[in-house]
């Protein structure tokens, strides 16, 4: 009965006075706690590419990208332009040279290869217009990079053009190449 009555009177006193005590200092920590995310960057390594000279016949052009991911599954696709005399698209009295789309695209990172064994070149399945620089772009091909954890590592993407006429107007043509780049979700 007597310890009935001490506990009694000791929860009585743990009620009153609560947990906190008074002094002249104090303090008090709180756990938080934050969720990292995926995230993903592309850039250009080399955003002009010389792709030399030619008469007629199929040539390639190969552009660098550098891709850094805090995961190490993304998904990549490439898309080019036509190459336009003059840097410009709107010209209607020379015909672009197209872009070559039998190959596909060739997407090479320095440290990933394709998922499932799957293969690394893109196929041009869609319209691309680049502020008016038509093209296509590729499928998306997932890629697991061999770094710990991350993908972080530059990207080759060659792509080829087909100047077929004998009688095309020398100068300089050009248009873009793009790679496109989001974070894999298995």
């Amino acid at each position: 009965m007597l310890a009935r009555f001490v506990t009694f009177i000791a929860v009585g006193l743990m009620l009153i006075t609560g947990s906190a005590f008074a002094d002249t200092t104090s303090a008090a920590w709180g756990h938080v706690y934050v969720a990292v995310v995926s995230n993903i960057a592309v850039s250009v390594v080399t955003a002009n590419v010389n792709l030399g000279s030619i008469q007629t016949g199929i040539f390639p052009g190969e552009i660098t990208f550098r891709v850094d991911a805090n995961s190490e599954a993304v998904n990549l696709s490439a898309a080019a332009t036509a190459l336009y005399k003059g840097d410009d698209p709107t010209d209607p009295t020379v015909t672009p040279i197209p872009l070559w789309l039998t190959t596909g695209a060739l997407i090479e990172p320095t440290d990933a290869s394709p998922l499932q064994g799957g293969s690394n070149v893109g196929i041009y399945e869609t319209p691309f217009n680049y502020d008016g620089f038509l093209g296509m772009q590729t499928n998306y091909i997932p890629f697991e990079s061999s770094q710990m954890g991350i993908f972080s590592q530059d990207v080759f993407v060659t792509v080829a053009w087909n100047q077929a006429n004998p009688e095309m107007p020398t100068g300089e043509y050009s248009g873009f190449v793009c790679l496109y780049a989001s974070v894999h979700v298995f």
